[in-house]
Order: structure tokens, then sequence, then C-alpha cells
């Protein structure tokens, strides 16, 4: 708006700067010579404002219509050129210009210039016939104006002329020339788009300006009657200024797609050329009915005109069948969009709804039928909410209403449509409004069915919070209820119990997993079974449960809910044909302070599960405060026990075991060590019982037996001896239980390459207490594959003296306490003396473990003892030090000896 208001004021300049113009030259202010000098430069510099501003709209603009203004500004600056010429003649030369004259040159060439121009705009006609008719509807227009103008004033101005017969059709060519661009302006400016046609409308008054001048120009040139400065000059002036702003106006309005015109036009322009053709005419007529010879121009001028009327009906029938073939096209393409759009919406897989902006449906595609079991036409004229969920009713309505009041893209949503068997599909519905657009006037709805990506869904979050095997509630489920247990107010007393199955793992490795897994299965159920509705069981991984008991009256609830669960454990299982007893360890936490978290509880029902399994399992132990210290510090003992294993944080200290007779050395003990991270390094005696309990013992066992047998296989070949250095290597009881032990030993010694004759497995005496008919059997297999037995710690366990002969044992190795009170008075010695006289009875050999001075290594010698171990010899040392001490050993014919300065004092 408030630029057509500057624009407004801009054509109120305009009008003033013409009425001051052409007052200047009508009362001659300043007289004739100043008169004259204002009339030439302000036409020459109206012409060339033009032409300057034609080009910047040229710039601002593209294609079509670029060239267009840059020949409007052409025609301008040659029409500029021509006054500058004439304006040379009256103001340097100081005569009047001649004519013709070079001016005209100047003149007349702005003519074509500007026609062109005027063509080159892009709603001009595109096709060829449609061109050709529009200027020829120009031309035969312009022709029936000449004839007219020809047969009223033109022909007697011209033959009273003076002039010779050049100046006569120059002084013509003027308003001729004119006439044509008029005509064509005018009909090319009905056919303008509007954004468009101001610009043009301008164009078109600016020319006509300088048509009118043209002809005053002529007809006053031809009566020898034109004067520079007349008054006539002014439609120069203000035509130029008028283009100039046409141009201004097309540069300050956004360059828009090309516009073009197929040459489609109205009625009346059909018929707007056979009106002045029939005014010519009439006028033709009333020439030949005069007295005298027709005028031949006037006759030939007809003839013309008559040839153009023909070739225009030629051209009228040739567009014509063009545009029928074009409109035969277009329906056949029509109607095959309409047949593929039907198609498409008929066999598509989402339902297509059409609903007014009350919600009742006008349209529906036949896959309804497919999707709800409905007919194509049964749901038309009902209203869609009827269709909808109840629950989800108001939230769909609200969607819709969302749709129709608030523009956007399209709104999605999801609903549960009813089916013609009265279930419900679940879908999601696209809306789009299309209320605007008259060929659909309302909301189109596109529904999908999702029944298979909820299904799927469903299961995924099934999946995730359902422990696969035994389909009961996993970790996150029953972190998740337990949370919300501890947040609910009316969930009353709470506690959870911490399920951990006794020996689960020994099922595992002599049944096998698929055994464990139906035995899982089996204890998930049973213990659902004893719980209270409104419980939860869930399956924490492994042989870990757990249960969450709410909105218990009083506290005993939950320890008579363990015994039962207790009780149920104790029938066996039977699985695969096979009778399976397990037990299980619980532990159970409550609230105490009242905040206690999720986390706090299920860490609190494991510690007094751990509490429940050091006092002997399959029992159930409330948790305490007081003694949760000393299971805290087990329990992550234990979880380092894990990080330990994983990360390799285990090295192997080796200690040295000489013969007494020789100083050679017998075998190297292999003892493991711990490289705590923040404990530092630690003793077996620190970590060794986790690891019995837990089971990691195993792991860690088969680990010392393999990287002992490659350091000692190593030593073996660096430092040679006769007879070879053995390497011994201690097993737990745990170790001794599993089947699988004597392959484990077998395949660390293959992988070392290492002779089982070198290799002593050190046993404590505590196995012999044990059930020795299936740990017998295990070492009889390992010693007839070569491996050498020999018994730890021996003499601690006097009771089991007398199974020494049951067992095939090679070596006994007397506790260190024995060895401690020689020389001390003490009944010690006597001991000694019977266990070694004991052990030559039996051919063994024996070893005295923690010799530490001088006197117990010559005692031991004077009992017939065979060899010793301790820190008068050597401390345990890692690998670097027991490669130094081999490296220093003296070879001789009973082996390598150890140097005196390795003999340290207590």
């Amino acid at each position: 708006m408030a630029r057509n208001r500057r624009f407004g004021v801009v054509l109120m300049g305009w009008a003033g700067f013409s009425l001051f113009f052409a007052a200047w030259l009508q009362f001659q202010w300043g007289g004739g010579t100043v008169t004259q000098r204002f009339d030439n430069l302000g036409e020459t510099l109206a012409a060339l404002i033009a032409a300057a501003v034609c080009a910047i709209a040229a710039r601002r603009h593209h294609r079509r219509t670029r060239i267009a203004w840059a020949l409007i500004g052409a025609s301008a600056l040659s029409w500029g050129v021509g006054q500058a010429i004439w304006s040379y003649y009256e103001l340097v030369k100081g005569q009047q210009t001649p004519f013709p004259s070079f001016a005209d040159l100047g003149f007349l060439g702005a003519v074509p210039l500007a026609i062109a121009g005027v063509l080159f705009f892009p709603w001009v006609p595109s096709r060829a016939t449609s061109f050709l008719r529009t200027i020829l509807d120009a031309l035969l227009v312009a022709g029936s104006l000449f004839i007219i103008s020809w047969a009223t004033v033109l022909g007697t101005v011209y033959r009273s002329g003076s002039g010779g017969l050049l100046a006569q059709l120059i002084g013509l060519a003027y308003p001729a020339g004119d006439i044509v661009i008029a005509t064509i302006v005018l009909i090319l400016a009905s056919r303008a788009p509007k954004e468009n046609r101001l610009p043009f409308v301008l164009l078109a008054g600016g020319l006509i300006a300088n048509l009118l001048a043209d002809s005053a120009f002529a007809y006053l040139t031809t009566t020898n009657t034109y004067g520079s400065g007349s008054s006539s000059d002014t439609g120069w002036a203000a035509g130029y200024l008028l283009i100039a702003l046409a141009g201004f106006r097309a540069a300050t309005t956004r360059a828009g797609s090309a516009v073009t015109n197929d040459g489609t036009t109205g009625r009346i322009w059909l018929v707007l050329p056979y009106v002045p053709i029939a005014a010519a005419a009439v006028v033709a007529v009333f020439e030949e009915a005069l007295p005298g010879e027709l005028d031949p121009v006037v006759f030939w001028s007809v003839m013309a005109l008559i040839v153009g009327v023909v070739l225009r009906q030629y051209l009228m029938l040739t567009d014509n069948q063009n545009l029928n073939r074009r409109l035969e096209a277009n329906a056949s393409d029509l109607a095959k969009r309409e047949q593929h759009f039907h198609a498409l919406v008929q066999n598509s897989s989402d339902v297509i709804t059409l609903i007014d902006r009350h919600g009742a449906i006008q349209y529906q595609s036949a896959s309804v039928e497919r999707i709800l079991g409905y007919k194509e036409t049964e749901l038309v004229g009902k209203p869609f909410g009827d269709l909808v969920h109840p629950d989800d009713r108001t939230q769909a309505l609200r969607k819709i209403d969302e749709a129709i009041n608030i523009v956007g893209p399209p709104i999605a949503t999801e609903c549960r449509l009813r089916r013609v068997d009265d279930s419900y599909c679940p879908a999601e519905v696209t809306i789009t409004n299309l209320l605007e657009l008259p060929a659909v006037g309302g909301l189109v709805l596109n529904t999908r069915d999702v029944s298979e990506r909820k299904a799927l869904e469903e299961k995924l979050t099934h999946q995730a919070f359902h422990d696969s095997l035994t389909n009961l509630p996993n970790r996150a489920a029953f972190r998740i209820g337990l949370d919300h247990a501890l947040h609910g107010a009316s969930e009353g007393r709470l506690a959870v119990l911490f399920l951990d199955l006794d020996d689960f793992k020994a099922v595992n490795d002599t049944l096998g997993h698929d055994i464990g897994d139906q035995l899982l299965v089996a204890v998930g159920a049973r213990i659902a079974s004893t719980l209270r509705p409104g419980d939860t069981v869930a399956r924490l991984g492994g042989d870990e449960f757990a249960v969450l008991l709410k909105k218990m009256e009083d506290e005993q609830i939950a320890g008579r809910v363990a015994e039962r669960i207790t009780r149920q454990l104790l029938p066996p299982f039977a699985i695969d044909g096979k009778e399976i007893s397990i037990r299980a360890s619980i532990g159970i936490a409550g609230l105490v302070s009242g905040q206690e978290a999720a986390d706090d509880l299920i860490r609190n029902a494991d510690v007094a599960m751990y509490i429940a399994k050091a006092k002997g399992k399959a029992r159930f132990v409330q948790y305490e405060a007081s003694i949760a210290g000393a299971a805290i510090e087990r329990m992550e003992l234990e979880h380092d026990l894990r990080t330990a294993l994983q990360e390799k944080q285990f090295v192997l200290q080796y200690e040295p075991v000489i013969m007494l007779e020789s100083g050679a050395i017998h075998s190297v003990e292999a003892l493991v060590r711990w490289n705590h991270p923040r404990r530092g390094v630690l003793a077996p005696v620190d970590f060794i019982g986790v690891a019995e309990q837990s089971g990691l013992i195993i792991e860690l066992g088969r680990w010392v037996l393999q990287q002992a047998a490659r350091d000692g296989r190593r030593w073996q070949v660096r430092y040679p001896s006769v007879p070879a250095m053995n390497i011994s290597v201690n097993l737990s009881g745990r170790q001794l239980e599993r089947a699988d032990l004597i392959k484990e030993v077998v395949d660390a010694v293959d992988a070392a390459g290492l002779d089982p004759q070198s290799m002593i497995l050190e046993l404590t005496e505590s196995v012999l207490l044990a059930d020795t008919e299936p740990v017998a059997r295990t070492l009889q297999e390992l010693r007839s594959l070569g491996f050498r037995l020999a018994l730890d710690d021996f003499g601690t366990g006097y009771s089991s003296l007398g199974h020494l002969r049951d067992f095939p044992v090679d070596i006994i190795k007397m506790d260190a306490s024995f060895v401690a009170g020689i020389g001390q008075g003490l009944a010690d010695g006597a001991i000694l003396r019977a266990i070694i006289g004991l052990a030559n009875s039996l051919g063994l050999m024996t070893i005295g473990e923690g010799i530490e001075r001088q006197e117990q290594l010559a005692a031991l010698n004077a009992m017939g003892c065979n060899a010793g171990q301790g820190f008068y010899f050597s401390k345990p040392l890692e690998y670097e030090g027991m490669e130094a001490l081999l490296a220093s050993c003296i070879q001789s014919g009973t082996g390598r000896q150890l140097p005196p300065a390795w003999r340290m004092t207590a």
C-alpha cells in the first residue's frame, strides 16, 4: 500500500512536469530562443532517462522480459540520438533542421525497436500461429485506422504538401509506425498478467503520447508550419518520461516466473479487429461514391486489408484445430489421470476417508472393507467419531478440530477404530485439511492399519522387561516395579527377597546347560506358586531370583514367604528323566529408615543372601546392618576377583624346593599372588577362600596350571639339568571335584610341551577327610598319566593318616608348624620323625616346609627328610628373580645346586 502511494506521488510529479513543459512552450517564457533550448534539451534528456531506466529494468529481470526492456531502452536511446542531432542543428549550428535529415534516422529507428520490444514480453502468445495472428490483428487495425486517417486528414495533407516525395513519405511514416505500435500495445495490454499490467499500461501510455506528438509533427511538417518549440513537442517529453516511469515500476517489481500466453483470448478480442475494418470499409465505399476516381492509396490499402482478413481467418482455423487437438489430448490425459488416481485410491493399503467440517464421512475408499470389514458406501453420511474407540475419541476429535482451525502441515494421531465385528483395529490417522480446495472441500484422512507394528512394539517391550528363558520379569522390570512400590502411598510395608541357587554351577557342569535351563524354568514356577496375589518374582540373571512383597500386614510375612519357598524347593525336580535336588540361599531386606531407594533394598537383600551362603546355604537370613560389613567386604572382594580374572591382575611367584643332601633344586612351587589395584599385592590367604566359595577358583586354577607349565618348560630348556627340574602347582578341593580336571591338566602340559612327570600336583590334606572314592579315582588316573602327587601341609589332620595307603600320592610336605618347633624342646621333633618314618616305609618322598634356620635344616637332614623349602633357601620370587637364581646355580651330577650366597638367614 505504501509503495503504491509513493508511486502515485511520482505520477503526480510527472503530470505536473508535463503541464509545466506544455505551458512553457505555449507561452514562450524567456523568448523564442530560450524556449527552443528548453524544448530540445528537455526532449533529449527525457529520452535518455527513459533509456537508462529501461536498462535497469532489463538488468533486474530475466529471459524474455529482460530482452523486452532492453529493446524498449534501445528504442528510447535511438530517439534520443535523433533528438540530439536535431538539437545540434538548431542550438549549435543555429539553423533550422532540414527535413528529412540524419535526425529522422534516429526517430524512425526507434519504431521497429519499440515494436520488437513490445513483442518480446512473455505474455505475448508463444505459439507461432497465435503470435502471427496477434501481429496480423495489429496490422489490420493499424491499416484500417490508416485508411480512415488518409481519407479524412492525411490524404488531403499529403496532396497539398509542398515537400518532395521522400519528405512526404518520411512524414507519413511517423504516424503510420506509431499507429502500429499503439495498436499492438493496446491488444497486448489486456493480456498482461495482473502483477505486470501497470508497467505495461504506463509503457502503452508513453508510446501513445509519442504517437500523438508524431502525428502532429507529420501534419505540421507536411504543411510547412512546424517550428521548434511547438506545444505539440510536449507529447515526446511526457511520453518518454512515462516510459521511464514504466521501466522504474518494472525494476522495483519482484521478478516472478515467466508467464506465457497460449494464444487464447476472450470473445471481445476475437471481434475487435473487425470493428475498424468495418469502419474502413464504410469509408472506402463513401470514397467510391464521391465523384472522380478512387484514391489509389485507399484502393490498395483496402486490398491489403482483404488479404489480411483472409490470412487471419486461415490462421484462426489453424489455431482452432490445434486448440481442439490440445483439448482432446488434455481430456484424454485427464481421463487417464483420473483412472490412475482412482486405481491408486481403491487399491491403496491405506484407507482414504473424506469428511466434512462437521466430521460426517463423505467418501470412503474400497480398502476399508479389507481393514475394517465395512462396505465402501456403508459408512458414508455417518460421523467418523462413531468409529473411534471411546477411550480415544476425545483425542481424535481434538486433532480434527486442530486440523480445521490451525493452518499447518498434516496432523497425525493414533487411535483404535471399530471393525464390523465390533473388535478394534489399532490405526494411524493422518489428517489433511483440503476444505479450501474446491474439488475436495473436506478433510482427507489417511488411515493405516498398525496392528503388526503395535504387536511388534508390545513384543519388544515384553522382551525388554522379561527374561527370555523363564518369561518372568527381568532385572529392569523388577527395578521399575520396586521404584513404583516405594513411591506408592498405598503399598504399605514391603520387602525384597534375593534368592541364589546353591551349587547350581555343578548342575551345568555335570548335566549340561540345557538341563540347567529347564531347572531354572521349573524353579521360577515353584517360587511363583508360593507367592500371594500382587507379589512379584523376577529372574535377575544366572541362578539369581528376586521377590517383591507388597502390602505386608507385618514384618514376619517376609520370613514366612521365604520359609515357604525353601520348603517348596525340597522335593526333587524331575527333568529329562532325572531327579535333581536344588536348594536356595535367601536374603531378606525390608525398609529400615523408610528412606531406602530401590538399589539400597536390592543390595541389602543381596548382602543378606551372601551371609546365608556363608552360614551353610539352604537357609534365609534377614538383613541387619550390624552383620553386613564383613559380608559386603566379602562381596566386593568377589566382584574384584571377577574383574581381576578378566584384566589378568594375577601373577605367579616361585619358591625353590632344595634336596637337603646335595643342595640341588628339586622343583619350584608356583604360588599365586594378586596385584590388587587398591590393596596392593595380596597373598592366597586373603582371597582363596572367597574364590573357593564363589567357584572362581576353577578359572583361577586353570590359569595357574597353564602359566606354571609354560614357565617351567621355558626354564627346563634354558637351564637343563639331570634329573630335570620339576614344577609344582596347588590344586583346590573344588578343582578335584570336577570331572574335566584331568583334561585341563593334560591340555596345560601339552600346550607348554612339558613332560607330565615334571609336573607335581599338590593337594591339601583336607581332601583325605572328604569322600575318598571319587577323589582317589581322579588322583589315580592323573598318576597313571605320569603326574606326581603331593600332600601339602601334612600333619594337621591326624585322622587322615590311616587313609594314606588309599591315595596314590608320591610326596608328603610336612607342615611348617612342626618344622618351627625343632630345637625348642617340643614334641614336634618326635612327630616329624614318625611322619618321615611312615613315609619312608611307604616309599614316599618327604619335604619339610618353612625352613628358616640352619639347625632346622640339619635336624631334618638327620631325620632322613629328602628335601625342604623356606626362607633359609629363598623367599618366593617372581619370574625374573627365579630366572636369576637358576642362572646362578652350579651344574653337578645331582642337578643344579643352589649357591651358598642364596642361603638366607632367618
